[in-house]
């Protein structure tokens, strides 16, 4: 990914906290709809697969949150350190569940 692309984009764009916000809100329910569609659902079988899928939904949630880290003043190095720190920890988490 080209973190510098996604940050100059993200710097450009002239949506507020509180609207980059709702966006986010906005694709979360797109993927959840998706999910439904993919799990045949209750409701959902008369529906199809939107043009990006799951797959799609997951890197617009991606980018919008990517687009709010940015404007809150993050950078690319910090992005990798935060990430890795969550990963340790997601990481560790998984261990205590096969631990019992």
């Amino acid at each position: 990914m080209n973190y510098a692309q996604v940050k100059k984009l993200s710097l450009q764009e002239p949506k507020t906290l509180l609207q980059r916000m709702v966006k986010l809100q906005e694709e979360v329910g797109e993927l959840a709809q998706e999910v439904l569609i993919d799990q045949k659902a209750s409701g959902s079988q008369h529906k199809s697969e939107g043009p990006d899928g799951i797959k799609g939904e997951c890197v617009d949630i991606i980018l919008v949150a990517l687009s709010i880290y940015f404007s809150q003043g993050g950078n690319e190095v910090d992005f990798e350190k935060h990430a890795e720190q969550k990963c340790l920890k997601w990481e560790k988490h998984q261990l205590k569940q096969v631990d019992m």
